[in-house]
């Protein structure tokens, strides 16, 4: 039985399409084994947000080529996409497949390895697919056509796409027949869902009714996407995670313009207020970046006094770098490494004071807490609702994709401490 590997980088699409290859590669009689162990094809998934994801996707293709000189190696994703030509020159790659050709994994690898896998291979990986994760990512959409100056994923996912309703509550279903109890929702702009008069709204809805399945979690949502009535079934329907991820990125509206970001800090700041409002503890994560060309030190303090304001639970702080391509990368990269880094730093010390105030709210409160880790640890973690993370010492029921009911002891050093109180919630 041929053997595969995959490795993934970047975002939870990205993530959910390693999923996808492997569920079908699995069904085809290919054996998906760990990334670290001997295969015949090892499956890069990469990713191009940045130089640095464009390096470690490079670097992992040498990897496995100094590693395993006889294998296969397939580069595919969002750096694939966008750099093709670059792609194919690095040493060891034996196959470059744009986002678009993932779908037909198991055609490309079945080129490779010439040789044919047997009905038998076929009937003893179908066995195997039962997975131990304890969420599954569901995409919902695809495709960008934002451009925001600084952005290079409209190039790798140029077109806008979004999965029927139908197919989607489908796909749930299967996932809650596996044992899942929480999905994750993903898409590259998740709040432009729409398909056939169905909305994100009118999808949310149809999914509650999913039996088996706890909980619904959105990924990364633009703020200028959230279609109306998110908040109301947010706050009305206990399955959909008090949570939502909306990109930040700047807290001056000059620097917002010069990304193409179509809204101002004070249209943002009213949002988050709006939903904390309606939707009862709701947590607030977001993504900052910092030494944008042409942000001055009365720029970037507009931004740390906004994060200040909002207390986002959890914050991505990241530095400019440009994208070959993109608008940005013809502006004058004019702050340096030294205040980038100066930059970002303070905004990452102000991002954990107020993720660690955020958790200290819930201490002596239970709450229901998504069981991960190892079972033969003396120590469990999960996640609660509200993106939470708690660690808490294992017990005789808490098997990972369990829900467990664990109370808030103590939060120190930005770790939530728990007590189990029952497997039942």
């Amino acid at each position: 039985m041929p053997k595969v590997a995959i490795h993934t980088l970047g975002c939870k699409v990205n993530q959910y399409e390693t999923q996808r290859m492997a569920e079908a590669l699995r069904a085809s009689g290919y054996d998906v084994v760990d990334f670290a162990d001997s295969a015949d094809v090892y499956i890069i998934n990469s990713c191009s947000v940045t130089h640095t994801a464009d390096s470690k996707s490079r670097q992992a293709v040498r990897t496995v080529a100094r590693r395993h000189p006889g294998a296969c190696v397939v580069l595919t994703g969002c750096y694939a996409e966008t750099s093709p030509n670059e792609a194919s020159e690095i040493e060891g790659v034996s196959l470059v497949l744009g986002n678009r050709h993932k779908d037909a994994i198991v055609e490309y690898i079945g080129r490779l390895l010439p040789s044919k896998v047997s009905k038998t291979d076929m009937a003893a990986s179908v066995s195997r697919t039962a997975s131990a994760r304890t969420r599954a990512l569901v995409k919902i959409q695809d495709g960008c056509d934002q451009f925001c100056s600084y952005c290079i994923v409209p190039f790798a996912r140029p077109m806008m796409w979004c999965k029927p309703a139908n197919e989607v509550v489908d796909e749930v279903t299967q996932l809650a027949d596996r044992g899942f109890k929480e999905i994750v929702l993903t898409g590259i702009r998740l709040g432009r869902y729409e398909y056939g008069g169905t909305n994100l709204v009118g999808l949310l809805q149809s999914l509650v009714k999913v039996s088996g399945i706890e909980r619904i979690r959105l990924s990364s949502i633009e703020m200028t996407d959230v279609p109306a009535g998110l908040l109301e079934i947010m706050a009305s329907e206990k399955k959909i995670c008090r949570h939502l991820h909306v990109p930040l990125q700047s807290g001056n509206d000059g620097v917002l313009k010069r990304m193409n970001r179509p809204y101002t800090a004070e249209e943002f700041e009213r949002f988050v207020e709006e939903a904390r409002l309606r939707v009862s503890d709701i947590a607030i994560t977001t993504d900052i970046m910092v030494g944008f060309p042409g942000e001055t030190i009365e720029e970037f303090e507009e931004t740390y006094c906004l994060a200040e304001r909002l207390e986002f639970s959890r914050a991505h702080i990241f530095r400019f770098s440009p994208r070959q391509g993109t608008a940005a990368s013809m502006m004058p990269d004019d702050v340096s490494p030294v205040e980038k880094k100066r930059r970002s730093e303070l905004l990452i010390g102000l991002a954990k004071a107020h993720s660690e105030k955020f958790a200290k709210r819930f201490i002596g409160k239970t709450l229901a807490v998504l069981v991960e880790g190892n079972k033969e640890s003396k120590l469990r973690s999960g996640f609660t609702d509200n993106y939470i993370k708690v660690v808490f010492k294992n017990g005789p029921k808490c098997e990972a994709g369990e829900i467990v009911l664990v109370r808030i002891a103590d939060v120190k050093e930005n770790q939530v401490f728990g007590e189990i109180i029952t497997s039942n919630a």
